[in-house]
């Protein structure tokens, strides 16, 4: 259980909880400190258990979390990375999943439009996705097959 301080969307200091594997703590410590030393903005910040494990609701609820067993989004008994906290959604309602039509969560429709900087948006070449690179994580963002603007993982 790691515990970090962010920015929420009122621009009020806050202590989140985020559930990833004990291996990435110290360096999603050290991504989580440089972002909120930005005031880079954060939703919440919530086990996904506050949403009864639901994956939907707590992206609905622009959610910010990691760990969370459940099969990768459309691929059925396979595994996501986030099975093993070794995932990360951040503001997922203003950072969706995009396949083609399919849009999640649905309210992020919103937010499509990637020229524009949201509140807690993450873009190419943005600080979010740079500090994460450097730390040899994944940015679902440059993904060719689909775009999940919310996600970053590692591999270990």
């Amino acid at each position: 259980m790691l515990r970090v301080s962010y920015w929420n969307y009122s621009g009020k200091p806050v202590i989140g909880t985020l559930i990833v594997d004990v291996k990435l703590a110290p360096e999603l410590s050290a991504i989580f400190h440089e972002l909120y030393r930005h005031k880079f903005l954060i939703d919440r910040m919530d086990p996904v258990e506050d949403f009864a494990g639901d994956d939907v609701r707590s992206m609905e609820a622009n959610n910010t979390s990691a760990f969370n067993c459940r099969d990768i989004t459309g691929q059925k008994g396979k595994f996501s990375n986030h099975s093993w906290g070794r995932a990360i959604d951040i503001n997922p309602l203003t950072n969706p999943y995009v396949k083609g039509a399919r849009v999640l969560p649905e309210a992020g429709r919103a937010y499509l439009d990637r020229t524009i900087a949201h509140p807690g948006s993450i873009l190419a070449g943005s600080l979010v996705v740079k500090l994460f690179a450097k730390y040899g994580w994944t940015w679902g963002g440059s993904w060719p097959d689909r775009q999940d603007y919310q996600h970053f993982e590692k591999k270990l």
